[in-house]
């Protein structure tokens, strides 16, 4: 393998040895951004933290532009205001000025082992104690019930009273997915998060996803972060929702249909269930299975 740490460059103004922080989050995209939660994370944070670059890594290898094309505008006779795609590492501060590292970005399409192994040697380069990736997954759930997550990480202990739905499933990796894999061999904590999103919010945002991710990162990395604008914009998403449910019957109906399959689960979890009310494995696992063998279909 080429030197990791080749595949970065500090900014001139920034020296590794004074910058510490104990947790990294990671928004490296996955099979798809759900809800858009990655970018509504991303942009929230950089908007509303101070922050300010420390280091970005070389996009020409790391990215496909053919199969994901950059945005680029043509004005009446030439081309103009290329959108450069980059993958950069922010040094963040919480409200009580606390620092933490925001590593985002478009997912890389080739060298994963290596990107891996340099957040593995950034991690230990500014005493990172963990490592979480966040992200969004199309799920059968409704947008009038709160918003669920899926956990991960390389140790039980670090998502404790984890009520898992899924069992065992062979699918196609994800950079999140390896990241989760490579750290735990380094002994690096690593936790993922995942919120459910209505599937027929997936390709529009969701605040009220990205506001329960920071919530949950705020618990596992100990940081006091602001959600009061994304929480306006949920309570806007919302109102628009329920007008759309009264002026359109199959959309009440659908979304009718997942909150009681919602509330199955819930009362199952919950251990509050007759055994004839506990959804299968089957049930629990269908919508997720199918996306995942979607996304192997489209390769």
């Amino acid at each position: 393998m080429l030197d990791p740490a080749a595949l970065y460059q500090f900014e001139s103004h920034v020296d590794p040895r004074t910058i510490h922080a104990k947790a990294m989050v990671v928004t490296l995209g996955a099979f798809v951004d759900a809800g858009h939660v990655q970018r509504l994370v991303d942009e929230h944070l950089l908007e509303t933290l101070p922050n300010h670059v420390l280091a970005r890594f070389d996009a020409d290898q790391l990215l496909d532009y053919a199969s994901r094309r950059p945005p680029i505008t043509f004005e009446r006779d030439h081309f103009t205001d290329y959108e450069r795609p980059e993958i950069t590492l922010h040094h963040v501060l919480d409200t009580d000025g606390a620092p933490f590292l925001l590593l985002n970005g478009p997912e890389p399409s080739y060298q994963w082992e290596r990107i891996a192994a340099a957040v593995v040697h950034l991690a230990d380069t500014f005493d990172v104690a963990q490592v979480i990736t966040l992200q969004g997954v199309p799920m059968a759930v409704p947008h009038t019930r709160p918003v669920s997550l899926s956990r991960f990480a390389t140790s039980p202990d670090l998502i404790p009273g984890h009520q898992p739905i899924f069992g065992t499933m062979r699918m196609g990796a994800s950079l999140p997915a390896l990241l989760n894999v490579r750290l735990g061999e380094a002994d690096v904590a690593s936790v993922g998060l995942a919120a459910h999103i209505p599937p027929y919010l997936a390709e529009t945002d969701f605040p009220a996803a990205a506001v329960a991710l920071l919530d949950s990162l705020g618990v596992h990395a100990q940081l006091n972060l602001p959600t009061s604008t994304l929480e306006t914009k949920a309570v806007h998403v919302a109102a628009r929702l329920g007008e759309g449910m009264a002026a359109d019957d199959d959309l009440r109906e659908l979304v009718e249909s997942l909150e009681e399959q919602h509330d199955r689960v819930v009362r199952a979890l919950g251990h509050q269930a007759e055994p004839e009310d506990v959804p299968s494995a089957d049930e629990l696992g269908a919508q997720a299975e199918a996306f995942l063998r979607s996304l192997d279909d489209t390769e």
